[in-house]
């Protein structure tokens, strides 16, 4: 053997078996999370995993597949994709179910990225995603996230707040402590009461807004609103996307205590879609007002 050369490994027979028979983690099939959900939630618990980062951070693995950074000092969502690998199993199985290749997504208030990360997968390269996120560390870990699982070239993230038609200035945004899931932005100015134009307290920023109008020329298949109040203001800003994709299904959740007409809203809800909720196996179930107003949140399934 010349000077500067490696003498290669040994490789016995006995060693290429054990290397055979060492247990490997198989990534969990995204066909697989569309069936039962007792299984399938099963089958995704068995892959959680959350590493400490630098920075504050951890690294989950969520869905039995994808690779998630999660702010370590979140106490509300973190924790469910830290130690269940999964966010709203019903969410989750409705959009694998109805999602497909070439379609357009819209993730509004997307937080880290959970649903941004699994419709871009299955959308695929010939289809598009498009997350809003006003939360700037939020943001910041949604699009690490969707780079860190290579999908960043199949979605857009837009660090800003959708709100109403007439949106486009800045707003004030509370930042709770501990709890990014819940950022949202002040209800007055949502109303046009606000005005302010700074802030010098640690639990408000500012952030830009607009209407998803602005974005009709996409067509989204499927929008997704959850919104922390903000859900009204964003329906009256995308009408013009629904008169240019009819067919376009949308998800928002609804609370009556976070609405600032909760009647008058659902009712307007129902007199342009057929009204359903999603179940908690991700089935899309016929749905009174009445029910929707029984209190907290209530995830509702737009459709025609």
């Amino acid at each position: 053997m010349s000077q500067g050369q490696l003498a290669a490994p040994s490789s016995s027979p006995l060693t290429r078996v054990a290397e055979w028979l060492r247990p490997r983690r198989r990534l969990v099939p995204v066909t697989r999370l569309a069936g039962p959900a007792g299984p399938a939630e099963a089958a995704v618990r068995a892959m959680a995993q959350a590493v400490p980062m630098a920075g504050e951070t951890l690294l989950c693995r969520t869905l039995g597949r994808h690779k998630m950074l999660v702010d370590a000092g979140d106490f509300t969502h973190a924790p469910h994709l830290a130690i269940d690998g999964f966010w709203e199993w019903w969410t989750t199985r409705f959009l694998i179910e109805r999602l497909k290749p070439g379609q357009v997504f819209v993730d509004g208030g997307a937080c880290y990225g959970y649903f941004s990360l699994l419709a871009a997968e299955l959308v695929g390269p010939a289809g598009k995603v498009l997350a809003f996120e006003p939360h700037p560390r939020s943001a910041a870990l949604l699009r690490r996230n969707l780079a860190l699982n290579g999908m960043e070239g199949r979605a857009q993230v837009e660090e800003l707040a959708l709100a109403g038609p007439d949106s486009g200035r800045v707003m004030r945004f509370v930042l709770p402590e501990g709890s990014p899931m819940n950022a949202h932005l002040l209800p007055e100015e949502l109303s046009g009461g606000g005005g302010a134009t700074e802030t010098r307290s640690p639990g408000l920023a500012m952030v830009a807004t607009r209407p998803l109008d602005r974005h009709a020329a996409l067509k989204p298949d499927v929008v997704k609103l959850d919104l922390c109040g903000a859900e009204e203001a964003a329906f009256a800003g995308m009408q013009a996307v629904i008169e240019a994709n009819p067919a376009v299904q949308i998800l928002l959740c609804f609370n009556p205590v976070r609405s600032a007409a909760p009647a008058d809203f659902l009712a307007r809800l129902a007199g342009q879609f057929t009204l359903r909720r999603l179940t908690v196996r991700g089935e899309a179930r016929d749905c009174t007002p009445t029910e929707a107003m029984g209190g907290g949140d209530v995830m509702l399934c737009l459709a025609r």
